[in-house]
């Protein structure tokens, strides 16, 4: 089955899902254009507010990115911190830089980074889709991103109608 299709436009192949193996569209925080880059490193870590929006899977729904709630594996999601952060683009290769999740629309309009960095035409991650509608496809959805059976299992147990996780994450004190 081909998930985009059968799951945002039935029969019209407009939609397309972002794979994590192939062009993922996750951002990542605190990180700039080059690593090695402490610098704009730096400048971008106290941008960032660690909410962990943009550690969630993202799909491409006609022009509108939208933020799953999927969660990236190496996301603590009751502290919203990555567990892997100084080795994320090493372990996790769907990881975007700033600049690249900027480019990819992988940030919230509520993002530090959208308001400081974003170009003018910038859009955002879309919150609020409504998952209810497609819960009967859940597997298809989390098969076609990639999703590990641990957090498959734990959004499953949250059911269609839970608030995203991101949204009962502890803030962490940094």
């Amino acid at each position: 089955m081909n998930f985009a299709r059968s799951l945002w436009l039935p029969g019209r192949p407009c939609a397309r899902v972002w794979r994590e193996d192939v062009q993922g569209v996750m951002g990542c925080r605190a990180m700039g254009s080059d690593p090695r880059d402490t610098t704009a490193a730096s400048v971008d870590e106290a941008l960032c507010r660690h909410c962990g929006k943009c550690c969630y899977k993202k799909v491409y729904v006609r022009h509108d990115v939208f933020i799953t709630p999927f969660p990236c594996k190496f996301l603590d999601v009751r502290t919203s911190l990555c567990t892997v952060y100084p080795r994320r683009h090493e372990v996790n290769r769907a990881c975007l830089s700033v600049p690249q999740g900027l480019k990819a629309s992988a940030f919230p309009a509520d993002c530090p980074y959208v308001a400081t960095l974003a170009p003018p035409d910038y859009k955002p991650a879309r919150e609020g889709w409504d998952w209810k509608g497609q819960w009967d496809d859940f597997d298809d959805l989390a098969d076609d991103l990639g999703v590990s059976p641990e957090f498959r299992e734990m959004v499953r147990a949250r059911g269609p109608h839970a608030p995203p996780m991101y949204t009962e994450a502890g803030m962490p004190q940094l």
